[in-house]
């Protein structure tokens, strides 16, 4: 897809989800996960094909310090925005635009496509990941109140949203 420069002068290359880069997603940001459950989890989400889901990696020095996916909505009043999952960047490179580029890929992909809007959710506690999409430029609109589950733990979402066209310009 396209080669950038982070924040640091370093660079990374986004470029398509693969198979072959689960080895990587496993070992380099998903530690405890094996290459085939990270398979078999990717492969699951990006199913349904080009039109509806984008997975997209972000390599530095042939490793994976990041991973996101644009799912574009299906029903037909929400055919006009994706949600942008599992955002992951590598703790030690975050900060550096990773997880802005990764979007921006996916965003130049779906506004091809007719998407508008581009929603984004995170964990209530996750103070980090919130700030980020903020940076990014996206806008809190609620707050789904137990919207997350871990195995018996509830956890409160907070659902964010932008304008294609403001996260690509």
């Amino acid at each position: 897809m396209a080669d950038y420069e982070l924040k640091d002068g370093s660079r990374t290359r986004i470029e398509p989800y693969e198979s072959c880069h689960a080895e990587s997603i496993a070992n380099d940001l998903f530690g405890g996960m094996s290459a085939e459950e990270v398979r078999q989890g990717r492969d699951g989400l990006i199913a349904p094909g080009p039109e509806e889901v984008l997975s997209v990696c972000a390599l530095s020095e042939s490793k994976v310090v990041g991973v996101c996916t644009g799912v574009r909505k299906k029903w037909m009043g929400e055919r006009h925005r994706i949600e942008m999952v599992q955002v992951v960047v590598a703790e030690n490179l975050q900060r550096l635009g990773i997880a802005r580029f990764m979007m921006k890929a996916i965003a130049m992909h779906f506004a091809e496509r007719g998407v508008e809007m581009v929603q984004v959710n995170a964990e209530g506690s996750n103070e980090k990941a919130i700030a980020s999409y903020k940076r990014i430029g996206f806008k809190e609109f609620g707050v789904l109140e137990h919207g997350l589950r871990h195995g018996n733990r509830y956890a409160d979402e907070v659902m964010m949203w932008m304008k294609i066209d403001d996260l690509l310009g």
